[in-house]
């Protein structure tokens, strides 16, 4: 029975990392750590993941800087008997698995994230990300190796999120119901870039659209006619339901088109990776906001839901659950631990191969 560390820093991962942690945990020890960030903290609890709490959420660089350097001191004394480390970009535990001498695999989808990315990557035995992120977007950080899969990371969660209640009532019987995702603002690739996406929500209410506003970092705010989360539930159930989101980037985008909800991009930034390919297949339109609003003035989008429902089907069934994947990785690598390997379960997953 080996001990696997495994690192959370953000909800996408708590969600991501559901499956995993509960097969993973039937034949080994887990080492399962996460920051003190509250809505990290909220999921966790949702999902059942019991971590123990390392370091906490940071905004400020010099916040950050002193932040890393205490959470790594303090893993560093928890790695005793680690034989390997699965996590996302995370410096901290990149930096002291490397120092330790423990293999580190990196599953990740951004690497647009580049401070995280030059912290991360070069330490890291091999990055395993999704097929439509470019294997030399993560050399350009010195990875040594970069482990395709043939998924989008939500495909690892939205089976069993998708059943769950759905987290607000929005029976109003309006013109449809439109939930909007504000940008990671706080992220160090955004740098304070800040779309009005406030604004946008409460324009469309006055469109006669019921409007759900999920804000960042816990922030208190309060939009005339519009329905504004004061918690951090399980956003899935809400994203099938809706008729359409916008998003400013980050995986929500992502789940809103598996889920087959009409996707509006308004990232601030240049489209990333994922969101290009979703884009180049007609699933993710970037449109100006005076535009959108147009659209939305002038549109029914139930229908147009209805439409795009379908051409979400056919991109959900050309994808695997990353949770198998992942898993079987998990185990090849700690058989051999000083190989990088393609995996002889291109068949099983269709793509796992080294680039």
């Amino acid at each position: 029975m080996a001990t696997i560390h495994v690192d959370i820093l953000t909800p996408k991962y708590a969600l991501f990392m559901k499956n995993v942690v509960e097969r993973l945990k039937r034949s080994h020890d887990l080492l399962i750590t996460a920051r003190d960030y509250s809505e990290l903290n909220e999921l966790l609890g949702r999902v059942g993941i019991s971590a123990r709490i390392v370091g906490r959420h940071a905004e400020s660089k010099e916040e950050k800087l002193r932040e890393s350097l205490s959470r790594s001191l303090e893993l560093e004394g928890l790695y005793k008997g680690v034989n390997l480390a699965f996590a996302q970009a995370s410096p901290e535990t990149a930096r002291v698995a490397f120092g330790l001498g423990v293999p580190y695999y990196l599953v990740h989808d951004s690497p647009h994230a580049e401070a995280q990315s030059r912290l991360t990557v070069p330490l890291a035995n091999a990055v395993l990300t999704p097929f439509p992120v470019y294997a030399r977007h993560w050399r350009r950080y010195g990875a040594k190796r970069v482990i395709k899969y043939r998924s989008l990371d939500p495909m690892a969660w939205i089976g069993w999120a998708s059943k769950l209640p759905n987290p607000v009532d929005t029976g109003r019987g309006g013109r449809g119901l439109v939930v909007i995702r504000e940008e990671e603002y706080k992220a160090s690739y955004l740098e304070g870039k800040r779309t009005n996406l406030q604004s946008l929500a409460v324009e469309l209410a006055r469109l006669g659209y019921d409007v759900v506003y999920a804000p960042r970092y816990s922030a208190e705010v309060d939009l005339p006619g519009v329905i504004t989360m004061k918690t951090h539930p399980i956003m899935t159930p809400l994203l099938k339901a809706a008729d359409a989101f916008i998003g400013a980037g980050g995986p929500m985008n992502t789940e809103a088109v598996l889920l087959g909800t009409p996707t509006y991009s308004l990232y601030p930034g240049e489209p990333t990776d994922i969101e290009a390919y979703l884009m180049r297949r007609g699933l993710v339109k970037r449109i100006p906001v005076g535009d959108l609003i147009r659209h939305f003035e002038s549109s029914s989008i139930k229908e147009e839901k209805m439409a795009f429902e379908k051409q979400a089907e056919k991109l959900r069934e050309s994808l695997t659950d990353p949770t198998d994947f992942l898993v079987d990785f998990v185990e090849k690598a700690l058989s051999a631990p000083t190989r990088i390997f393609p995996l002889r379960a291109d068949t099983r997953h269709r793509s796992a191969r080294v680039l």
